[in-house]
C-alpha cells in the first residue's frame, strides 16, 4: 500500500504586508553662528514626525565627535509659508567645539524616527551662504507677492460666486417680471373686450329706445289730431285707451332697460 505526501506552502501572512513607506528627508543647515547651530529637517512622506537630530564634527583621519543631540521640533513662520509641513520643524543647539577645530566640519545627521534612515546635512560652503544672504530676502518678498496673489485669487472667486447667484436671482426675477406682465396684459384684454361688449350692446338698447319714442311721439301727435276733431265727451274712451296702452308699453321697456342695468 502506497502513500501519496500532498506538499502545502504556507506563506506568512506578515511576510506578505506592504513594506513601510520609506522616509523623504529633507533639510538645511542654516548658520553656524555665536557657537550655535541653526537648521531644519523634515520627512515628506511621515510630515508629522520630529526628526533626531545628531550634530557631530568631522575630522581627518578618525571618527567624528558628536557635539549635541536635539529634535527638529522648533516652530519656524518661513517654514510653515514654504509648504514644510506645520512650520515646527526647525533645530538650534549650543555647540563647544574642541580646540582648533575647523567650524566648517560640522554636520547634522536628521534620523526618520518611523523609518530609522540618517541623511547628513553638511554646512553650505561660503559661496552659497553668500548667495542665500543676497537672494534671501528677494525671495522672502517674492513669497509673500505670491501669498497675496493667492488671497486675491480667493477673494476674486467668492466675488465671481457672489456676481454669479445675484444674476441667478436678477434672471429669476426679470422672469417673474414678464410672466405677471404677460398676465396682466391678458387681463386687461379680457376687460377691455368685456366693456367693448357692453357698449355694443348698450348701443343696440339705446338705438332701440329712440326708435321707440320716435314712434310713440308719432302716435302722440296723431292723438293730438284726433282729440281736436272730437269735442264731445263721448269720443274721449278710445283715446285713453291707446294712451293706456302705449304708457303700459313704455313702462314695460324702461322697467326691463333699468332691470338689465
Amino acid at each position: 500500500m502506497s502513500a501519496t505526501a500532498k506538499i502545502v506552502e504556507l506563506h506568512d501572512p506578515a511576510a506578505a504586508a506592504e513594506a513601510p513607506q520609506g522616509a523623504a528627508i529633507v533639510g538645511h543647515i542654516d548658520a553656524l553662528q555665536g557657537g550655535r547651530v541653526f537648521g531644519w529637517g523634515w520627512d515628506g512622506n511621515h510630515p508629522g514626525d520630529r526628526l533626531e537630530v545628531e550634530l557631530r564634527l568631522e575630522r581627518d583621519g578618525g571618527p567624528p565627535v558628536t557635539l549635541a543631540r536635539v529634535l527638529a521640533d522648533r516652530l519656524r513662520p518661513d517654514l510653515a509659508g514654504g509648504g514644510i509641513g506645520d512650520g515646527a520643524h526647525a533645530f538650534e543647539a549650543e555647540l563647544t567645539l574642541p580646540e582648533g577645530a575647523d567650524p566648517s566640519r560640522v554636520v547634522a545627521v536628521v534620523r526618520s524616527p518611523s523609518t530609522g534612515e540618517t541623511v547628513t546635512f553638511a554646512q553650505p560652503n561660503p559661496e552659497d551662504q553668500r548667495l542665500d544672504r543676497l537672494l534671501g530676502p528677494h525671495l522672502q518678498r517674492i513669497g509673500e507677492r505670491i501669498d497675496a496673489l493667492r488671497r486675491d485669487q480667493r477673494q476674486l472667486a467668492a466675488a465671481q460666486q457672489t456676481i454669479g447667484r445675484l444674476l441667478r436671482d436678477a434672471g429669476e426675477g426679470v422672469t417673474a417680471l414678464r410672466s405677471d406682465a404677460t398676465r396682466l396684459e391678458a387681463a386687461q384684454a379680457e376687460r377691455t373686450e368685456a366693456l367693448a361688449a357692453t357698449l355694443q350692446e348698450l348701443t343696440e338698447r339705446v338705438g332701440g329706445l329712440e326708435v321707440f319714442l320716435m314712434r310713440m311721439d308719432q302716435t302722440l301727435r296723431g292723438l293730438d289730431g284726433a282729440s281736436a276733431e272730437k269735442t264731445s265727451g263721448a269720443g274721449w274712451s278710445p283715446l285713453l285707451t291707446v294712451l293706456g296702452s302705449t304708457a303700459g308699453a313704455f313702462i314695460a321697456v324702461l322697467v326691463g332697460w333699468l332691470t338689465l342695468h
